[in-house]
């Protein structure tokens, strides 16, 4: 009998290293910002302030986004993973030390981000390295299915943790769960000798070569510009879901996970399996991808103006649609993140997915200020209105595009 993919992957030792450090990582991460947007949101009631935690994880990917990747292609990714994973677990207890004090949690966060500048592009460069290129769309699955699941552990269930034990237990357990991360990856092999930088010159020259590559490519600059798109509408929807909750749905946020966050995770799981599926039997990623614009454009027009206008049913009818909202969105990050895996050289991964770091974080500065600031005047619900019409805009547009950009 034929082995499931899953499971040939899943058999892969290196695989499961990269695995586990990442579901520790990914399960901190979102339970660790929902209690600082939870923290924020009490304090000052403002969208803006809200907007403000993305605004200070953005500031490093600025500085150092550029030059992360080339910077990641000169070391060994193994001990890139490991230190990053070890020095996030330290920063994160320095939460406990600032308390309820606004300001001081904006300056952590910017640690925090500062370190994941590194993290981020060695994890995704690293798994061509460890799977091969058939298994490579099951690979991307599985991790994709991890991020959505970790946000369904960490945002659908730190509301009822922080209820039951307080504020301050989630940022001990997101210690123990980063230092365990670094102790998944430490066990990875050591790669084949980097070559050395030589002087600041070649260092520039192998940032321009990424750069340059990636602008040559459409096969890798179309994939590229549409996984910024799509994570910064992420980003933009993150921002707003508190006001969704206690405006829109008159939810206690502490409730916002079960009642919102944990539909969107179920949604997106069963939207991995699918994919997965559809792409182990050639499926065109065009129309895969095409498919999810169009269905995450749906359900945000439905969330901003069906379910405001229900009474009874609202709460049921919000559960449904952000379930299928999460099947949207996996049906185009997992496709485009394989596409862009594959036609990538292994030399230059590292700055591929270092420039895509950046490039979201660059593209999701303004859009996220004007949508915050736009939301605390004009409301939630126009805003994703707004959000819908962008997304089908796209959905038409990759219509249009030439199939060798999908294949």
């Amino acid at each position: 009998m034929k082995k499931s993919p899953f499971f040939e992957v899943i058999k892969l030792t290196n695989f499961r290293r990269i695995w586990g450090s990442q579901i520790f990582s990914q399960v901190t991460l979102n339970s660790i910002n929902f209690v600082i947007i939870l923290r924020i949101f009490e304090a000052t009631h403002s969208t803006v302030a809200i907007s403000l935690v993305w605004i200070f994880y953005a500031i490093p990917a600025i500085l150092l986004g550029p030059f992360s990747g080339a910077i990641v292609d000169l070391f060994q990714k193994r001990k890139i993973l490991m230190y990053t994973t070890f020095f996030e677990a330290i920063i994160v207890l320095c939460y406990l030390l600032v308390k309820h004090k606004l300001w001081p949690i904006y300056s952590v966060i910017f640690l925090y981000s500062l370190v994941n500048q590194l993290y981020i592009p060695a994890e995704a460069s690293t798994m061509p390295w460890v799977v091969s290129k058939s298994l490579l769309p099951v690979a991307n699955s599985l991790f994709l299915f991890t991020i959505y699941g970790a946000f369904l552990v960490g945002f659908g269930l730190a509301g009822p943790l922080v209820r039951i034990v307080g504020h301050e237990v989630p940022f001990i357990l997101g210690f123990v769960f980063l230092m365990t991360a670094s102790l998944f990856v430490s066990g990875l092999p050591k790669e084949k000798k980097k070559g050395k930088i030589g002087d600041i010159q070649d260092f520039l020259i192998r940032v321009k070569e990424g750069h340059l590559f990636i602008k040559s490519q459409p096969v890798v600059l179309f994939p590229l510009l549409l996984l910024v798109f799509s994570q910064v509408i992420i980003g933009i929807i993150a921002i707003l879901s508190p006001s969704l909750a206690t405006e829109i749905l008159a939810i206690d946020l502490l409730d916002a996970g079960p009642i919102l966050v944990l539909p969107a995770g179920f949604g997106a799981t069963i939207g991995v399996l699918g994919i997965t599926s559809l792409l182990r039997k050639k499926v065109r990623k065009k129309k895969i991808i095409s498919f999810g614009l169009f269905l995450a454009a749906f359900s945000l027009l439905f969330l901003a103006t069906i379910v405001p206008a229900l009474d009874k049913l609202r709460m049921f009818t919000a559960i449904v649609t952000v379930f299928f909202l999460g099947i949207g969105f996996v049906s185009i990050i997992i496709p485009v993140q394989t596409l862009l895996q594959e036609k990538t050289p292994e030399d230059k991964r590292g700055r591929v997915f270092g420039v895509l770091g950046f490039a979201i974080t660059l593209a999701s500065i303004l859009p996220v200020l004007m949508t915050a600031t736009i939301a605390d005047i004009i409301g939630t619900n126009f805003m994703i209105a707004v959000l819908a019409f962008l997304v089908g805009a796209l959905g038409i547009y990759s219509l249009r595009e030439p199939y060798e950009l999908y294949s």
